[in-house]
């Protein structure tokens, strides 16, 4: 039997508070593609997953038109049988998107046979994707800082403790990103700069010391929470808490999800900020994944077609 191609692409959470289009942490749900090659140039999709209504099932599905369109400027043209099986919710702030175009590009490599180089891959997400924090966390797994360097993407990694708890509060209607970007000002003070820059070298060292000990304080932001407030309804509120358990809060991404890190007591917490959210008149689910400290590069290999 052909071989068939498989990768595994993790959710993300972006921003964390201080960390504004710079850092992410990859987590413990997944994008799991499957691609068979065709001889007759054709794409069918069959989508499986989260929020299928929001998913289309044709050729204009993100991972399949990422996957054309990188073929066809490279000057190849390839069909291609893809199958996904889908565990991050679509359009609430998880890195949805950074995963499909992650795994599109993963797979393309493969389709053609082209070498892949981690930096040339995150530059083409990032181009895609239009800032490198989702797509380099979800490539490398564990924490991720990255950069935009002219058309380069510089990015490094470092693992996360699987035993951090983490409290994810996934709201039941979707924000578009751009919706929650328009919101944004064009320019902030000095103070506010200063503000934010201090909390994110201080997050970013206790990421990378194996050993976070955080504080609420260091995911206090000014840059994009704020502004993106009003499209949360009670994410004022949940940011306020001060739970002797809790290490700190913030918007995933461009929300609406939200992220808690927590010593203990994990479910008592997710179930007391869907109870504020609930105040609001907005209907919540927690979920506890752990980090995923593989990325997609660590979860690349061949399979058996019709296996």
């Amino acid at each position: 039997m052909s071989e068939r191609f498989f990768v595994r692409v993790p959710a993300t959470c972006a921003n964390l508070g201080s960390l504004f289009d710079c850092g992410a942490l990859a987590l413990s749900l997944h994008l799991d593609l499957h691609v068979n090659p065709r001889d007759d140039n054709e794409v069918s999709v069959h989508y499986d997953g989260a929020n299928p209504e929001r998913v289309s099932s044709d050729s204009s599905n993100l991972v399949a038109r990422v996957m054309t369109e990188t073929l066809e400027s490279w000057g190849k043209r390839r069909g291609f049988d893809v199958e996904i099986h889908n565990q991050i919710p679509v359009g609430v702030g998880l890195g949805s998107s950074a995963a499909a175009i992650v795994g599109a590009l993963v797979a393309c490599h493969w389709l053609v046979n082209r070498p892949l180089f981690g930096e040339e891959l995150l530059t083409l997400a990032s181009q895609r994707e239009g800032h490198p924090d989702n797509v380099a966390a979800a490539w490398h797994g564990g924490f991720t800082v990255a950069v935009n360097e002219g058309e380069r993407v510089i990015a490094y990694s470092c693992p996360v403790p699987t035993d951090l708890q983490l409290v994810l509060v996934v709201p039941n209607y979707a924000l578009a990103t751009q919706q929650a970007r328009a919101v944004l000002p064009s320019h902030y003070s000095r103070a506010d700069a200063i503000h934010n820059l201090q909390r994110a070298t201080v997050l970013a060292a206790q990421f990378f010391s194996g050993k976070p000990d955080f504080h609420p304080e260091f995911f206090e932001d000014r840059w994009h929470q704020p502004y993106r407030a009003p499209l949360v309804p009670g994410l004022t509120e949940v940011l306020s808490i001060r739970h002797p358990e809790v290490l700190g809060i913030c918007l995933s991404g461009a929300g609406p999800s939200i992220m808690t890190f927590v010593r203990a007591d994990a479910a008592n917490v997710g179930d007391y900020i869907c109870s504020i959210l609930a105040k609001h008149g907005i209907e919540a689910c927690p979920c506890f994944p752990v980090a995923d400290n593989r990325g997609a590069k660590g979860w690349i290999l061949l399979e058996q077609a019709g296996t």
